[in-house]
């Protein structure tokens, strides 16, 4: 079967052992060259692969490190907001007492 892939005159020329043993030598030759070709596209690859997940991480480290700088100064504004809120609502409280029982112990 690997034979009827030859051209005739060569397999006449060479014989059925001859052409077979040709044909044999070139399929182990193509055998190693598939994979050298493979093992150094997959070496290139895992190369490129670690290049890029290296850029990634330092991408999103970056960007986690702004946010954090952002998210904290956004809780430190908020916790100044709050604190400022809750003063006033108590001073109006005490105010509202103040009056409240200026009213009731007036004689």
């Amino acid at each position: 079967m690997a034979i009827a892939r030859m051209p005739e005159a060569l397999q006449e020329r060479l014989g059925d052992d001859g052409a077979e043993a040709l044909l044999t030598l070139f399929e182990s030759a193509r055998e190693e060259w598939t994979e050298d070709v493979m093992t150094t596209a997959v070496d290139r690859f895992e190369h490129r692969l670690t290049t890029e997940i290296s850029l990634l991480r330092v991408d999103v480290t970056r960007e986690v490190s702004a946010l954090r700088q952002v998210f904290t100064r956004e809780i430190s504004d908020t916790r100044v907001d709050v604190l400022k809120w809750s003063f006033l609502f108590w001073v109006g409280q005490v105010a509202a007492m103040a009056g409240l029982l200026a009213f009731m112990l007036r004689p």
